[in-house]
């Protein structure tokens, strides 16, 4: 890297954002870190599962991107632990491009899920979509919202139903966030795509439908038969104030 390109990164990391990359190959982390420096992000690179932990333990980083083929620990079991020690935002970035591999990392908590080979700009799109959801406050004006039985606390980050409380992560808490506020009504798949993932996404169904499930495993009875979060077939859904139970 050049004089003047180390010189703008400096500049840059001070009280930037930090991005941890896992990624096993050297050359591919190391221009994946150069590139996102230059962009003024302050990286840190790990090369296995077990040195992701550390890091993230003594760092905090804001995001973490996560190849899916790690030595010691998978991707997968590694996106699992992470999610348990944090709500920062994971983005998935691997070779593995079938819907199979996507559902289970989305299942095991990852936002976003981009496959290789990427362009930059694609991927610096992906990680400023997924800051800015993290940062994301559903009012400015009030801590809490509710939708009759369901609230969502803004200062725990939680979705609460009868005394049980779960944190959400940033795309949880933006998708949840959604619901709330139009308590009662329908939100159609695109819009609820367009607006939480991105207009790129609107035909991007297994997203939502992953992230649907994960909501209703925090808030239903019997999650596999909702009576809050209720699918409207070929439109959308709905977030009842109450139990409703469809028409068969």
């Amino acid at each position: 890297m050049s004089d003047k390109r180390m010189e703008v990164c400096r500049m840059h990391a001070k009280n930037a954002v930090s991005i941890l990359i896992v990624e096993d190959e050297e050359r591919y982390r190391r221009l994946l870190g150069a590139n996102l420096q230059i962009e003024g992000y302050e990286v840190w690179e790990a090369a296995s599962g077990h040195e992701a932990l550390q890091i993230f333990s003594d760092r905090k980083p804001d995001l973490i991107v996560l190849d899916l083929r790690l030595p010691e620990i998978d991707g997968f079991e590694l996106c699992r632990r992470l999610r348990k020690m944090t709500s920062a935002p994971i983005l998935i970035l691997t070779a593995l491009n079938t819907e199979a591999d996507l559902i289970h990392a989305l299942d095991f908590g990852a936002d976003d899920y981009l496959t290789k080979p990427f362009s930059l700009q694609e991927l610096l799109a992906r990680l400023r979509a997924l800051l800015r959801r993290a940062a994301h406050t559903v009012s400015e004006q009030s801590a809490d919202l509710a939708c009759g039985d369901i609230m969502l606390s803004e200062e725990t980050r939680a979705v609460m139903i009868h005394g049980r409380s779960t944190r959400l992560t940033p795309t949880e808490w933006s998708l949840m966030s959604e619901f709330v506020l139009h308590c009662g009504k329908v939100l159609p798949h695109d819009r609820l795509l367009g607006k939480i993932w991105g207009p790129e996404y609107r035909n991007d169904h297994e997203y939502l439908r992953v992230y649907v499930r994960r909501l209703r495993s925090y808030i239903e009875p019997n999650p596999k038969r909702p009576v809050y979060l209720v699918t409207h077939a070929g439109i959308g859904y709905v977030l009842h104030p109450s139990p409703h139970v469809p028409p068969d």
